[in-house]
């Protein structure tokens, strides 16, 4: 059944769709009321990867390099051809105009590609999740596209080439150049994050940065990108940016006025590379008609399979997960291990993911259910950015998982890293040239500087894809308590099976790494252990080789919550911790229980969200710590009498309270306990096999609750006051939090001590100057508010 290349692998894919939300309405990850706390943690997240000021010749030197066969630049530019440019502007459409006259006159100098303005193609321009890049630039023959789009798509991020992001004045520029050449003291101790004494314009400069990240990282999920380039414009004061799975390298600051001539020559140097020096991945082709057909009806069968649907709108609901008609590509894997010829190239019919990348650096996984057009058969393809060097590569350990006999794993089809480009013929690709990042390329450099006070360390990530044989759905489509016990039950072999077998800790057990498979002529569907990428060996002690926290917050272990300092390693008795909260997690949202709906947003935030920040580091695990020692949030849940009863006995090996702990000593370090309890009390109990019943929180129904715009994001204002701004209702008044009583907290509150030894030496204190004392360690009270602003 295998359907040959076509004419189209010489062009770009653009437009990849997304993965959907559980309503399959809306794009997965992306709701408006979250945008604000997404971008915060994105702008965090850069300050750890964010390398600079590089010069610009050096910039397009190391990323679009001339080369001997680009055609003859025309004539220069006319010194000052971007004076219509004003240095500063009230608001970014004062800088925006005029530039984009300036852009029309330079078709020569980027031939093949147009310039629009996109940021009031929305319908709240101004409003987070809303907004658009102010202008892009598109392939000549994509703006058409675009422009016919309806404001409310966000097709510009499906194909942008790279984007202009303004903003009205050089003082809202995020970073500072060093007023000194490279290679003296004073450069490398200057920090490149801009100061700001005015908190104010800060938060405003803080939201701006993330939004300028959250348009690259949904260019990255839009599109089949290694890298991204920007430009960030302040006033008339230009920079350059290029982004990957590892960072971001920033250029000098220019004046578009002054240096029209380096502009230019970026225009220049971006139209005249190839497709992968622009970014795009050229391992992804653009499926033909013929392959999508193919696509249609082996992921539609495979539904029907899995789900036991007939023909229908259930069925057509479920395919939409899957494929998104006219979005159909082509992915190709070199396998691992041979040699980078064509006839080692596996090639994979994809259309929309199960899981999208919302981040921008790290691993960035997207996964896809995947056509074989060899045989026709649904496999698993996982894209992802792994780090180096790594330990095992995640194919290679499946392999010899399975090899070695350990059970409800998935089966490995093939892996590899991936090549920068794919040979049409038997030429051979040069092992080096693999697509990895090259942000940290540029850290070493003397004309780097310091960000947030501290050197920047950036490590390298190499794209690599697995494909797995094996196929179903997420444990968040359980059906029932029989369903949800007997899935854990399959993985918990898995576990056991790894460490004896191989040594080895999956360190990840989460309701995400765990998926439902029916296979043929099977009543119940079984539960198999996916993402073997975090796991790592174990020494003569049971220790993890590799300390540190690894895995998903929610269901880490009470002793990895608790280790600040993350350098404990990890056991095997943590990874059974892990699911015992995934079974728990599970049942609070998809299983009947008392709690109403208040009392379950406490409980869920308790249990699996709670963190606090400590000078150590990060800590959590108060509320499992509670439920460990008085069982709090199991009573309290009064599941039915099986469940009921399940999580109570395994709550009893994990942390006695009923027994005594030297009567249960070995319950929990012996996992022959746990086996042999849950392999009986499965062939005792009639266990309900559809009583499913999807709570009301957002980790049940992935829905965010309906929220006024106006009261849940914000205007990112810099300059002039937006419209948006100016109508939107006043912001809902704070109410006092309020939480369950809980005993022994985790940490005692910092300023409360601080508090109390102030207390403690004033009653030491003589008592001539216990009024002064007590002065100082009583709270200020607050100035009222007045009912005018100040002019």
């Amino acid at each position: 059944m295998s359907l040959a290349p076509t004419a189209a692998s010489s062009r770009c894919v653009y437009d990849a769709p997304m993965a959907l939300d559980a309503t399959l309405s809306h794009t997965r990850g992306m709701e408006p009321e979250a945008a604000k706390a997404r971008n915060h943690r994105q702008v965090q997240d850069l300050m750890k990867a964010i390398v600079g000021p590089i010069p610009v010749e050096a910039f397009l030197d190391g990323f679009l390099p001339r080369r001997k066969s680009w055609s003859k630049a025309p004539s220069h530019p006319r010194k000052h051809a971007f004076k219509v440019v004003p240095p500063n502007a009230a608001t970014a459409e004062g800088i925006c105009g005029p530039l984009m006259d300036a852009l029309n006159k330079a078709t020569k100098r980027c031939p093949g590609y147009l310039f629009h303005n996109t940021s009031q193609r929305s319908l709240h321009p101004r409003r987070l999740a809303h907004m658009k890049p102010h202008i892009c630039c598109y392939a000549a023959e994509n703006l058409d596209v675009v422009q016919r789009a309806g404001v409310q798509d966000r097709s510009e991020f499906g194909y942008a080439e790279f984007f202009i992001d303004v903003k009205p004045s050089p003082s809202h520029d995020y970073f500072a150049d060093p007023s000194t050449p490279p290679i003296t003291e004073e450069r490398t101790s200057h920090d490149f994050i801009a100061p700001a004494e005015d908190l104010e314009v800060r938060k405003h400069r803080d939201r701006a940065l993330g939004q300028h990240i959250a348009y690259v990282t949904e260019i990255f999920a839009r599109q089949h990108r290694v890298s991204v380039f920007s430009v960030s414009l302040a006033g008339s004061r230009a920079r350059l940016l290029r982004w990957d799975r590892a960072g971001c390298v920033v250029t000098e600051s220019f004046d578009l006025r002054e240096r029209a001539d380096l502009f230019y020559n970026f225009l220049w140097h971006f139209s005249q590379s190839t497709h992968r020096r622009r970014g795009h991945d050229v391992t992804i082709e653009v499926a033909s008609s013929e392959e999508e057909e193919l696509f249609r009806e082996s992921i539609k069968a495979h539904v029907i399979a899995q789900l036991a649907l007939e023909e229908g709108s259930s069925l057509d609901d479920a395919l939409r997960q899957h494929y998104k008609p006219g979005h159909v590509a082509v992915v190709h894997v070199l396998a691992h291990g041979y040699p980078a010829t064509a006839a080692h190239v596996h090639r994979f019919i994809v259309s929309r993911p199960v899981v999208s990348p919302l981040h921008l650096t790290g691993r960035s996984t997207t996964g896809y259910w995947a056509v074989d057009p060899r045989t026709g058969n649904v496999v698993f393809l996982k894209d992802t950015w792994r780090a180096y060097p790594p330990v095992d590569l995640e194919g290679e350990t499946l392999g010899r998982m399975h090899d070695q006999g350990v059970r409800n794993i998935p089966d490995i089809v093939c892996h590899g890293d991936v090549p920068d480009y794919i040979p049409q013929d038997d030429h051979e690709v040069d092992p080096r040239d693999v697509q990895v990042s090259e942000t940290d390329e540029y850290q070493d450099d003397a004309c780097v500087c310091k960000v947030m006070g501290d050197s920047v360390v950036v490590a390298k990530h190499w794209h690599y894809r697995v494909v797995l044989g094996t196929v179903g759905y997420g444990l968040r489509d359980l059906r029932g308590t029989g369903e949800l016990l007997h899935a854990t039950y399959d993985v918990f072999h898995a576990m056991t099976d790894a460490l004896r077998l191989d040594s080895r800790l999956h360190r990840d057990i989460s309701v995400g790494n765990i998926i439902l498979v029916r296979d043929r002529g099977a009543d119940v569907r079984r539960g198999v252990l996916v993402d073997w990428e975090t796991s790592c060996r174990v020494d003569d002690t049971g220790r993890a080789v590799e300390p540190g926290r690894v895995g998903t917050w929610f269901f880490m272990s009470i002793e990895m919550l608790r280790n600040a300092k993350n350098n404990r390693a990890h056991t095997f008795q943590d990874d059974m911790e892990s699911l015992l909260y995934v079974v728990f997690y599970c049942s609070l949202l998809w299983l009947p229980h008392a709690l109403p709906e208040k009392q379950l947003a406490i409980t869920m935030n308790l249990l699996f969200e709670y963190s606090d920040s400590i000078s150590a580091g990060r800590i959590g695990g108060h509320g499992k710590i509670v439920n460990a020692r008085r069982r709090v949030h199991i009573d309290m849940a009064a599941f039915r009498p099986p469940m009921q009863d399940w999580l109570q006995t395994v709550m009893e090996f994990h942390h006695p309270v009923a027994h005594t702990s030297e009567e249960y000593a070995d319950r929990w370090t012996n996992p022959e306990y746990l086996d042999r309890f849950w392999g009986d009390f499965l062939k005792t109990h009639v266990l309900d096999r559809d009583d499913r019943v999807v709570h009301g929180h957002l980790q049940a129904t992935g829905v965010y609750k309906a929220v006024s715009v106006a009261a849940s994001t914000e205007a990112i204002l810099l300059g002039g006051r937006s419209s948006d701004e100016r109508t939107s209702a006043p912001p809902r008044k704070r109410t006092r939090r309020t939480t369950a009583t809980i005993d022994a907290p985790p940490v005692e509150p910092r300023r409360s001590n601080r508090i109390r030894e102030k207390q403690e030496r004033v009653q030491a204190a003589p008592s001539s100057s216990k009024q002064s004392a007590l002065s100082k360690a009583r709270p200020r009270a607050r100035r009222p508010k007045t009912s005018s602003r100040k002019k």
